[in-house]
């Protein structure tokens, strides 16, 4: 067996205390969830866990994994200052604090936190010695294959082998124990990523180089991600539906004392969005800033379209450079066809109403690159540390959210350190909070509560929903937290398919993480009840942070053309649309305020109560408003059913004075944008 490290044994101990002390240090200033961080006894530093936060469930667990089964790994480093780090972000994103916005540039960063040539060679060199082979190298991890024995020995764990169902052959992989290196390399390591390795094992001989199968990751375990199934609705199908906030209503099958609902609306106009959120008349419209939309695949037509659906509601489109795209080096000529359509035009279109003159950059992540890694796609979060690393962005929107049991705190702590680089560097990051209330409704009805990941980082911005309500002259008439509850009507019109109140349909994500402990700008705002779960366990973050419209009732319309198709306008919503409508908004307060508002949760919360954000409170008991609404037929787009949906019920998850989980601390209003003008 190799030597686990070339120190001598007294030194390690002594070692192993100081890293512990600063890795403990760092998981709890990272919101993490902080294991023993030694074992004292061996001279170890425990890294964090790569289970992910759901366990093994209801995998059956086969037993010892063979020795000689092959893996993939990342193995990040920690950097020069990895706790100093996690401090100084902390401190630019307070805006009480003296170093508020003095922010860094991507080199500045490397050279006071990133790697040292020195770290790297040293992990690669450990790992090495037990016949590891070192793949690749970059400024934030190795890539590493390696025997199931060859982990096994240099992580001081032990790796069973599961299969998806009891009687199949084992296909994954989950380490049985804690995760640990010689403290001599505490302070050089913060998370492996790969043993919570979601693809097919294929053994090969140690000391040879492992075959590609074990190399490439491989796609993982199907995961809800609810947020963009709220977007489609068929160009074809042209229901009755309202120009603006109760114009018109329809006739419905009488019940209780009801004959007839509002319409749902048609999809708000680029100009009422403006309206709506005090754009139109305002001198703060992203001039000066950059968002970026983080997707995988990319529409070939993007620009083009835009401009189009612009032009055709008599606002301009994008300007000559106003908006790039910038693609990763294994971006295949494939994925441009492999377009997320309808999600990527929602986005970028979004971004250019409510910020009409910022910069809009699409960030394609490698749609070929497949694989888990503990829940997040290694795409995207290595499309993040581009944005980063090139500083491509003042703010990014993403509206990929996994279920958060699916990633494990090691899963964490590598995002985190893209996301405390980005706050570093004045770049905030804003999620979409799920469309599925609080996980357990819906598409995984009969699941336990679960929130979406990385939304539930506590480095980034969950974004919840609303339904916003604009009336005729393009005012807020009215705002309540989103989530539906939807009876179908028959196709004769004369009854329900499901007695009303119907089912829940779909909603604003929220609730408490159970990964990511909770953050200091949630303290004193977030109620105790929400943080511990009714004091049945510790504090933990709790999303949204802050909402904006998503109800597809109150959508808006969007145009583009879908490959090998024609171009068309229709409805984009969910928190998927929430997200860059916040994003868009940060720009144009980056622009009032003179500086990018870099991770905004701090400030967020410090605008509570104030006339920036409006509290979502419930609606009166007994008038919750009602409205005809219809969806496309899956079997004819050209046809559509009709719905009697209920407002205002968003499954578990309720609306309340003061912060809740289906909006946070509230809804921007006109005013959120002028707020930063004074700060």
């Amino acid at each position: 067996m190799p030597q686990q490290s070339s120190f001598p044994a007294a030194r390690r101990l002594r070692a192993g205390r100081l890293a512990a002390v600063a890795a403990t240090a760092a998981l709890v200033a990272a919101g993490v969830a902080a294991p023993a961080a030694e074992a004292a006894s061996q001279g170890r530093t425990e890294l964090p866990s790569g289970i992910p936060q759901g366990g093994s469930g209801t995998l059956a667990d086969t037993g010892a994994a063979p020795g000689n089964w092959g893996m993939s790994l990342r193995v990040y480093l920690a950097g020069k200052d990895p706790v100093g780090m996690v401090k100084a972000a902390q401190r630019v994103a307070d805006p009480s604090g003296h170093d508020y916005a003095h922010y860094l540039t991507p080199a500045q960063f490397d050279q006071r936190y990133g790697t040292t040539a020195a770290q790297t060679a040293k992990v690669s060199d450990w790992l090495s010695g037990f016949g590891m082979h070192v793949t690749g190298a970059n400024a934030h991890y190795l890539t590493v294959t390696a025997t199931v024995d060859q982990v096994q020995q240099a992580f001081a764990t032990s790796m069973h082998a599961y299969a998806w169902r009891s009687g199949q052959p084992p296909q994954l992989l989950r380490p049985a124990s804690a995760v640990s290196v010689p403290a001599a390399l505490g302070h050089d390591i913060s998370t492996v990523l790969g043993l919570d390795d979601d693809k097919p094992v294929i053994p090969y001989t140690p000391g040879t180089a492992a075959p590609a199968g074990a190399a490439a990751p491989q796609a993982p375990a199907p995961r809800t991600t609810a947020p963009r199934a709220a977007a489609r609705q068929s160009a074809a199908a042209t229901p009755p539906c309202s120009q603006w906030w109760g114009q018109s209503s329809s006739p419905i099958p009488a019940v209780n004392g009801r004959t007839s609902a509002i319409d749902a609306v048609c999809g708000y106009t680029p100009q009422q969005l403006r309206d709506a959120y005090g754009v139109t008349n305002s001198q703060y419209t992203g001039k000066g800033r950059t968002v970026a939309v983080v997707l995988d695949g990319a529409l070939p037509t993007m620009e083009a379209d835009a401009d189009k659906f612009f032009a055709a509601h008599g606002v301009p489109g994008f300007a000559p450079g106003q908006y790039s795209e910038n693609f990763g080096p294994n971006f295949a000529a494939s994925c441009r066809g492999n377009s997320d359509a309808p999600e990527e035009p929602l986005d970028v279109e979004t971004l250019h109403i409510a910020a009409p003159d910022a910069k809009v950059v699409y960030v394609g992540a490698d749609c070929d690159m497949t694989g888990g890694y503990g829940g997040g796609s290694l795409a995207f979060l290595d499309a993040h540390t581009r944005i980063v690393d090139q500083h491509l962005a003042d703010v990014v929107t993403d509206s990929f959210p996994t279920r958060e049991d699916g990633d494990s705190p090691a899963t964490v702590a590598a995002w985190d350190q893209v996301f405390q680089q980005g706050a570093l560097e004045g770049i905030g990051f804003d999620y979409s909070s799920g469309d599925y209330g609080d996980g357990a409704s819906g598409e995984d009805a009969g699941s336990p509560r679960n929130v979406a990941f990385p939304a539930s980082d506590q480095w980034a911005t969950s974004v919840g929903g609303t339904t916003l309500e604009i009336g005729k002259n393009g005012q807020v008439t009215g705002e309540l937290g989103w989530g539906n509850n939807a009876a179908q009507i028959d196709p004769q019109g004369t009854g329900y398919l499901t007695p009303p109140p119907g089912q829940f349909f779909m909603g604003s994500g929220g609730g408490r993480s159970n990964l990511v402990n909770e953050p200091w700008y949630q303290k004193n705002v977030v109620p105790p009840a929400l943080a511990t779960d009714g004091g049945t366990g510790p504090a933990r973050r709790v999303q949204p942070d802050i909402a904006a419209d998503g109800d597809r009732a109150t959508g808006w319309l969007i145009g583009f053309t879908t490959p090998g198709g024609a171009y068309h306008e229709e409805v984009g919503a969910g928190t998927s649309g929430s997200s860059p409508l916040i994003a868009a908004l940060e720009a144009d307060a980056a622009q009032a305020a003179g500086h990018a508002l870099g991770f905004a949760n701090p400030l967020i919360y410090k605008l509570h109560h104030t006339p920036a954000i409006r509290d979502i409170v419930p609606a009166p008991a007994g008038q919750e408003p009602w409205a005809v609404t219809f969806l496309p037929k899956w079997d004819d787009p050209t046809a559509f059913n009709s719905y009697l949906t209920q407002f205002d019920q968003d499954g578990s998850l309720k609306t309340a004075p003061g912060y809740d989980e289906v909006t946070g601390v509230g809804s921007a209003t006109a005013d959120f944008v002028r707020s930063f003008a004074r700060h």
